[in-house]
């Protein structure tokens, strides 16, 4: 567990830098992530999450952004499994916009490398 915290910092890191092939390469095959949009909630796998990720990295590809990922906190489940809560924010032109995304991702020690296997999603989250 104790290179859990490198591997968070580098997969943050990734995904300040819109990295979809590590995106890809970290999510698991056995993905499961539950999205939680204007009170409607929808379950999606690994070619979905990754499709999503894509949608978003290129969409914010040409404009000034930049992600603010704050993670607050780092829960150990068991010998293979931590969980993390990260709050997802960006700025757009230099502003902060007025909302952000929690996550709440498990990650698993599978064959020597951590890989995202379960995520929660609540958008739109007040920044107040």
């Amino acid at each position: 567990m104790d290179d859990f915290h490198s591997f968070i910092n580098r997969y943050l890191s990734k995904w300040k830098a819109a990295d979809l092939i590590f995106m890809e390469i970290v999510i698991d095959e056995t993905f499961q992530g539950i999205e939680v949009r204007d009170g409607v909630t929808s379950t999606h796998g690994k070619e979905a999450s990754v499709a999503g990720w894509k949608q978003a990295f290129e969409y914010f590809k040409d404009k000034e952004m930049e992600w603010i990922l704050t993670p607050i906190t780092i829960l150990p489940l068991n010998s293979k499994e931590v969980m993390a809560i990260v709050r997802a924010t960006m700025t757009l032109e230099g502003k902060l916009i007025n909302t952000s995304n929690l996550f709440f991702q498990t990650f698993r020690r599978k064959n020597g490398e951590w890989k995202l296997i379960r995520t929660y999603e609540e958008t739109g989250v007040s920044n107040i």
